[in-house]
This record gives structure tokens, sequence and C-alpha cells, in this order.
């Protein structure tokens, strides 16, 4: 491993960060703010560290799978360290570790948070807030691969952080095509959701929402989340774009080149539909019979919130800590589903489950005919047992990490086991509120300085899917 491959990259991905953190900006100047200072010195780094990856002569070094972990992981963190100095800076955040865990959750597409009064703080920050979510929701490795498309190592490094799930890499030509035509999806998207939120919304409110449903995210400029606006055509745009962006971008690009039938012919894409209405239709049912819900009331927040945590986005219309204990399991367990590989999404994703799935049935079929044959196939693609290894090993990883987290943060802070476990939950699936004292209108500023790094920890290790920071604890790759 040469720590000089791994140093230019970094720069160079700082400085393409120095010209995003240009908006907010420009932002603080439209509104006549005085917060453009609070972004000056990470500009000035970020962009300084661009101009001294030029300083190389050359063509870019030689990245070798060993470095792409170390380059992966480090370039999140230091993206979330630049990401957290305008935080720091502007004296709204009162700790560096709380402005940390805000540009890790904001950079992660996470959407936990440690203010009280989000509208406090100038539009300029909030704007900054909303648009880490957008940069760090289809990734910031995927954008490299995409603005310098002779990167080498595109394959290693683009799988380190997007995953490609088994039934969609034959789609996959040259990665950094993909990149760039990712980017172009996900531009469209956003600009489409802002055009349709600007009838209920204002332009402001409407960019920094798109940027925080279509990543995923779950940032809002409100104290009340979704549910200051009290609208269902907002609600509704909200969904569809939560739902897009929870779907695989290899659907979107396949559906925009004359395939928009697509879609339906996806097993992942048909299950993650089916999970959300049959959740939804169940939540509906406890709501009415146990607490004081009409019918269009349950199915309005229902549906709402089912979809904006399976899609690991977070926004909220209602404060479900307070629904019954049942609906609540309902809610815990569609946050461990996630949407489908290589979109916006958090959590385990849907090609697992569904490998999963398959893997238990064709277990059992085999014990009932021991001298069957058993294959396990996804949309078509038979899948070969290092393919189902690899997924069932993510699965139990991620649960053993969901336990033995949930255990610590329970000893350390003493809440309430539904606090501690569904603040891992929260953070690990990169889906933003929990419940208990990390419900949807709460946030994680009551938690110790070690238990808010110990939770930026777990968002990047669930941004990353586990294995890219898991490897650099092992003796081997150094």
């Amino acid at each position: 491993m040469k720590l000089y491959r791994i140093g230019f990259y970094i720069l160079r991905i700082l400085g393409v960060y120095g010209l995003a953190m240009l908006a907010p900006l420009v932002v603080s100047f439209i509104f006549e703010e005085n917060t453009h200072v609070y972004f000056y010195i990470p500009v000035a780094f970020c962009l300084l560290s661009g101009l001294a990856s030029l300083l190389y002569k050359g063509d870019p070094p030689d990245l070798r799978y060993h470095d792409t972990f170390l380059l992966v992981t480090l370039t999140w963190v230091i993206v979330s360290i630049t990401g957290a100095l305008p935080y720091y800076i502007s004296h709204y955040f009162t700790s560096f570790a709380d402005a940390y865990f805000e540009s890790v959750s904001g950079f992660t597409a996470t959407g936990s948070t440690i203010l009280n009064d989000i509208e406090s703080l100038p539009k300029s920050i909030l704007f900054w807030r909303s648009e880490t979510h957008w940069l760090g929701g289809m990734g910031i490795i995927v954008m490299v691969i995409a603005l310098f498309p002779n990167t080498p190592g595109k394959k290693f490094l683009f799988e380190s952080e997007a995953p490609i799930a088994p039934d969609e890499r034959k789609f996959f030509p040259r990665f950094s095509e993909i990149a760039k035509k990712f980017w172009k999806v996900y531009l469209l998207l956003t600009v489409i959701q802002v055009v349709m939120l600007l009838p209920a919304m204002n332009l402001y409110e409407a960019i920094t929402h798109s940027f925080s449903s279509i990543a995923g995210g779950g940032f809002s400029t409100r104290n009340d989340s979704v549910a200051a606006f009290n609208s269902e055509y907002i609600e509704i745009v909200l969904s569809i774009f939560m739902i897009a962006g929870a779907t695989s971008f290899v659907l979107h690009y396949r559906a925009l080149r004359g395939k928009p039938g697509i879609y339906f012919k996806s097993t992942s894409f048909k299950t993650f539909l089916g999970i959300i209405f049959i959740t939804s239709i169940l939540s509906t049912i406890i709501l009415i019979n146990k607490t004081d819900y009409t019918l269009l009331g349950a199915l309005r927040d229902s549906f709402f919130t089912i979809i904006s945590l399976i899609t690991t986005t977070g926004f909220a219309t209602a404060d479900f800590k307070y629904w019954p204990e049942s609906a609540q399991f309902i809610l815990i367990l569609v946050m461990f589903f996630g949407g489908m590989s290589l979109s916006t999404s958090g959590s385990i994703k849907m090609s697992r489950w569904l490998v999963f799935w398959g893997a238990i049935k064709s277990r059992i079929t085999k014990m009932l005919h021991p001298k069957s044959v058993q294959i396990v196939t996804l949309d078509g693609t038979t899948l070969p047992n290092e393919n189902i290894i690899k997924a069932l090993n993510y699965i139990y990883a991620y649960v053993i990490i969901f336990i033995i987290s949930g255990v610590l943060i329970k000893a350390v802070e003493g809440y309430s086991t539904a606090t501690a476990f569904t603040s891992i939950a929260a953070t690990l699936g990169n889906v933003g509120p929990g419940i208990g004292d990390v419900g949807p209108f709460n946030n994680f500023e009551h938690f110790t300085i070690f238990s808010k790094y110990f939770f930026t920890v777990i968002m990047l290790i669930g941004r990353l899917e586990i294995w890219t920071i898991i490897a650099l604890l092992t003796s081997e790759i150094w």
C-alpha cells in the first residue's frame, strides 16, 4: 500500500467538494445572511487541496485492490470532517463532535440530527446540510469516477462503495460510463422533483427537500419535518421520489432508454413495492383499531411513514413513537429491508433478502428431495455459491453488528432498550429516526460524546456496506 497514491486522490476529491461548497456560499449572499465567513476556510482548504493534486505530473497513480479500502474509508472520513467545518465555525453546534455527527449523517444520507431548533439556523447552513445528502447519496467515489473517467482501479473503487447486485452485473459495460449515466439520471430526477414541488413550496425549500428525498436522507428545513407543511400534495411527491431514489438506477437508466416496462420485470422492485403495500395496510389496520385515527388519516400517515423508513429517508409526518407497539414493530422491521441495490437507499437491501429467501427454499427442498439439484436464481440469473454466501454473510454480519452495538449503547447510555437498539437500526441502516428518545421529532443531542462518535462509525459502516471498513481491521490488508 502506497500512501502517495491515496493522498493524490483524496486531494482531488477535496477539490471537487470545495466547488460544491460554493453553492451554500452563494445562498448566503442571495438571502443577505452574514454567514459567508463560515464557508471561507473550508472552501479555501478544499480548493487548495484540489490544486495541490495538479502538482503531480504524469498519469494518475495506479490503485491496487488493497489501496481502495483505505482510500474509500479515508475519503468519507476526511470529506465529512471538511463538511463539518462550516457547522463548527458558525457556533450553531456546541462541539466538534456534534458538527461531525451532523456532517457524517448528511453525507451518508442517514438524516439523524443533534439539532433541537432547526429553523433557527441560517438558510445557507441548512442548504449545505441538505446538499451533503445529495452529494453523498449517489456516492462520493461514484462522483469522482464520473468526473475523472481515467481513474485507475474503477471497478474496485465502485464496488467498495456501491456493491452490485448479482442480477444487475450483466448490465455493466465500463464503470466510468455507468457512473456518468447514474449521475445524469440522478440530476434529472432531482430537477423534475424540484419543478413538481414548486406549486406547494418556495424554490429554496423545493431544492433542499428534493436533495434530501432523492438521496434517501431526510434532513428538512423545518423542526416538524414534512408535517410542518400539512400538504397531501407534498407528501405524494416526496413519496414518489423517495421510492425513485430507492430504486436501482440501472432500472431508471434502462427505462429512459425506451424500456419503461423493465421495472415490473425486476423481482427486487416488485418485492419492494409489495412490502410497502402490505406493511402500510397492516399499519393502517392497527392504527384504526387501537387509536383515534380516521381511515384516511391512518392510510396517509402509514403509507408515508413506511415509504420514508423503508427507503431509509426518515422524513416524518407523524410522531410514531406514540403509535401502538404492534405498529412500531412493523416500522422497525421495514428499517431492515431497505430499497434496491445501486440506489440511494441504505440498510440490507432487497436483492440480499431475495437471495436469503431463495437459499432457504433451496435448502428445504433439498431436505425433502435429497437427490434433487437445487439452484438459486434472481431474475433469471443463476447465482453461484459465492454470491449466495456473500449475501448471507452480509446479513449475518449486519445483525451481529446491530446486536453488539445496541448492547454497547444500552450499557453506556442507560436508555430504554427501544431507544438503544433503534438508534443503532437508524444509524447502521442510514434510516435517520428510531423509536423512543430518538423518535422522528426527537434527536441525538442527548447522547454522550463517545456515543456520537460511535454513531458516526456505525453510519459509515452502514453506508460503505460493512466490508470496506471491516477489511481495514485485518492484518492481511496492511
